[in-house]
Parts: C-alpha cells; sequence; structure tokens
C-alpha cells in the first residue's frame, strides 16, 4: 500500500494485516436496511463527491479511459 501526502509517500506492506471488516457490516446492511457500515447521509456524500470528482476531471493525454 502507497500512502501519500503532502509531506511525500511511504510503502507500507500490508500483505496479511488487512481484513474486510467494512463490507462485513455493508453487506447485511442492504437487505437489512441498517446503517452498520455507514449511515446513508455518508454514503450520499460520497458518491456526491465521486460524481463532482468525475466532472471536474481533466482527461491526460495518451491514457485509455
Amino acid at each position: 500500500m502507497f500512502l501519500v501526502n503532502g509531506k511525500g509517500e511511504q510503502y507500507v506492506n500490508a500483505t496479511g494485516v488487512t481484513g474486510y471488516p467494512f463490507f462485513d457490516q455493508l453487506i447485511p446492511d442492504c437487505p437489512n436496511r441498517t446503517e452498520n457500515a455507514m449511515t446513508q447521509a455518508h454514503a450520499f456524500k460520497a458518491a456526491e463527491l465521486c460524481l463532482q470528482t468525475e466532472e471536474q476531471a481533466v482527461k491526460v493525454a495518451g491514457l485509455k479511459g
């Protein structure tokens, strides 16, 4: 995993130390209409930010997509 911020970049070897606790909560949230993984407001805000970012993105020459 690479972490990047205003101070630089850092590699962290996360092999074997990560799990999926978010998805373990998210999957039952869908059919159960619960908010254990995240609130509905949080999910909508994340989707909104994704759409804004996509709208403002600049296509880089030479990259497909």
